[in-house]
């Protein structure tokens, strides 16, 4: 485990599920350095590679048409 995970809380010890995603967590985090902007970087190339938005954050676009009908 990394420097991040190494304090386990004594209620969760023995969660295997938790144990799994903090392995799972720490072997990504490792593969690229623990640096968050090679990890984003992997994240957005996967992205484009598979052809589908993960998370979309610009804002919709109202129609104007649409707008201008509301206030004629």
């Amino acid at each position: 485990m990394n420097k991040t995970t190494q304090t386990v809380n004594p209620e969760t010890e023995g969660d295997l599920v938790l144990r799994e995603v903090w392995r799972a967590k720490d072997a990504l985090s490792a593969a690229r350095g623990h640096s968050i902007d090679k990890l984003f970087a992997d994240l957005r190339k996967r992205e484009k590679k598979s052809g589908h938005p993960v998370v979309n954050l610009q804002p919709k676009r109202k129609n104007r048409d649409a707008k201008e009908r509301t206030t004629q």
